[in-house]
């Protein structure tokens, strides 16, 4: 009876070991998680699943995020452990990564700022929190992270900078963000050669000082170089990935369209910055205060319209917009006394996004300067698939040609119902089969003479193709101080000391254009971001309060009656 006992006293501890040892192998040979939140935050997209499963070494990953932060910042530090957790199980244990306190134990004034600087030559943005209102001391962080792979090593900026936007607001983009920034990052490092990018010139393109800013940003991740159409038989699309056309100002010529038709039909990408009218603050300055916009005569509306868009020749005015500055007052000798900042309607804040668009989805407001509008066009034909990327605010208007701008009309308080005409497109994104621009155009002379260049072949229509066309070209445009040779972070406008998110869009654009596995993908993923409702809570604070002391202590006394009760019966019995 004894040996029954013990056999199956046994029997009974060994069957939970053998589940627990048969649940761990199954465990390890079967991988599978479960997502239980609604926006699915914790489920990565198939392209970055792919993206980790080739990883063929280690991915180290320095995150500084370590010490006291505020609630939002610990909140991002969670969300970040969350995020690489989940890179880590899915790309077999091939991610490793740190949270530092690059500052822990540094005392030391001189130290401190070497590894600020350290930390900022290396592409980390720098944050400053207030510690303490009354002695306003203040605490510098970076709240990013460095990744190595094979010896490479680039940064990922985990917070974003969003103008007029909320602190929660920015905290939840960010992290709603964050696949998309880490992902890219390590794809970017997996590429042993650099991907080559050209700036178009030839016909009056803005400078190297003019868009110095943005060529230093892509310079981390491509080779860039500046290509003069003028002096190269064709665009080698093997060469260059990406061709840049940035707000050109002289004529095209038909041979010079068909080198850039030949290159999209290759493959290439094309990012057009154009615009028709010329237009410039400066001439403003230099015309006692007004000037007629005049048509470059770019020669380049056939090409875009048959890629799908037309580009118009006209201005936008928006209500939507920032200032420029007027002088106000004069001396004896005619001297301007004083500087006030007015409302400039031709230098429209681009707020209405599409925040369905990787390139920009959750991306802050964009500064153009004298844009004109686009409009899509029926290609059903060709099966082009057209998106509007940026447009104007609804309180906006487009001026056709002939146009007179004059600067002394700030001073009169515009009539908001001259601003009724709605959204309008500015920026617009293209994908499909694109059609030659010289189908059934060319001769048979020009024919033979193509069929003599090494490397080039005449196509009538491209394969799946991308572009992005935005109609004004000093989007991209950086101020450049040539007596300080001082280059302005692109986006940066000084009269008002606002930083807009130019730079974001051509990154995004390039990223789009490029994009090896699809991970711009990850761009499109949401976290809903749940607030209390602050008013109901000051509201209800007392109730609740007394809810959560006396609710603990009613459960504690109902079960000491039951108990009490219960032992009574049991042993009365």
């Amino acid at each position: 009876m004894t040996t029954n006992k013990r056999t199956q006293s046994l029997t009974n501890f060994a069957i939970p070991i053998a589940l627990l040892l048969l649940l761990n192998i199954v465990a390890a040979n079967f991988f599978y998680r479960l997502d239980l939140t609604t926006e699915k935050r914790f489920t990565l997209t198939p392209a970055t699943k792919q993206l980790l499963g080739n990883l063929d070494d280690v991915v180290y990953v320095k995150v500084f995020l370590a010490g006291e932060f505020p609630a939002g910042f610990k909140r991002l530090r969670n969300a970040t452990l969350d995020m690489l957790q989940e890179f880590r199980a899915y790309s077999g244990n091939m991610v490793e990564y740190d949270f530092i306190d690059p500052f822990d134990g540094i005392a030391d004034p001189k130290q401190r700022e070497e590894i600020f600087n350290q930390l900022s030559e290396k592409g980390l943005e720098p944050r400053r929190l207030i510690e303490n209102k009354d002695d306003y001391s203040e605490k510098i962080i970076f709240p990013g992270a460095l990744i190595s792979y094979k010896g490479r090593e680039l940064p990922a900026n985990l917070l974003l900078q969003q103008l007029n936007t909320g602190s929660e607001e920015t905290l939840n983009n960010s992290i709603a963000l964050m696949e998309y920034n880490l992902a890219n990052t390590i794809q970017k490092l997996q590429r042993v050669t650099k991907p080559g990018i050209a700036f178009l010139e030839g016909h009056g393109e803005l400078s190297v000082n003019d868009v110095r800013d943005v060529m230093v940003s892509l310079s981390n991740y491509y080779q860039i170089q500046r290509l003069d159409i003028t002096k190269n038989l064709y665009i080698p699309q093997e060469k260059f990935w990406a061709l840049i056309i940035a707000r050109p100002t002289k004529k095209f010529e038909e041979v010079h369209k068909f080198k850039i038709d030949q290159y999209i039909m290759n493959g290439g990408k094309v990012l057009w910055l154009v615009e028709n009218l010329a237009t410039s603050l400066d001439s403003l300055q230099s015309n006692n205060g007004s000037f007629i916009a005049m048509d470059y005569g770019l020669n380049l509306e056939d090409q875009l319209f048959k890629y799908g868009v037309r580009v118009n020749f006209d201005l936008v005015e928006d209500l939507q917009c920032t200032k420029i500055p007027l002088a106000v007052g004069r001396d004896a000798f005619g001297n301007a006394q004083q500087l006030e900042l007015f409302p400039w309607s031709y230098f429209p804040i681009i707020t209405q996004t599409n925040n369905e668009h990787p390139i920009t989805k959750n991306m802050s407001a964009v500064l153009m300067q004298f844009a004109g509008t686009i409009d899509t066009l029926d290609t059903r034909k060709s099966n082009l698939k057209k998106t509007v990327l940026l447009s104007t605010s609804q309180y906006s208007r487009a001026n056709t040609t002939p146009i007179r701008v004059d600067v002394n009309a700030v001073r009169t308080k515009p009539n908001p119902q001259e601003f009724n005409a709605g959204n309008k497109p500015v920026a617009v994104a293209i994908e499909g089969v694109f059609p030659s621009l010289f189908k059934n155009r060319l001769d048979p002379a020009t024919v033979a003479m193509i069929d003599t260049l090494p490397d080039v072949s005449y196509l009538e229509e491209s394969k799946p193709n991308k572009m992005v066309v935005i109609a004004d070209g000093d989007v991209i445009r950086n101020d450049y101080d040539s007596r300080r040779n001082q280059t302005s972070p692109l986006g940066y406008y000084k009269y008002t000391g606002e930083t807009f998110a130019n730079k974001d869009l051509i990154l995004n654009a390039i990223e789009w254009l490029n994009d090896d596995y699809g991970i711009i993908s990850a761009r499109n993923k949401d976290v809903k971001l749940r607030l209390l409702d602050r008013p109901k809570v000051k509201e209800s604070k007392f109730t609740w309060q007394l809810v959560n002391i006396l609710t603990p202590l009613l459960l504690v006394l109902l079960f000491g009656l039951v108990y009490h009760f219960w032992r009574r019966k049991k042993y009365a019995a």
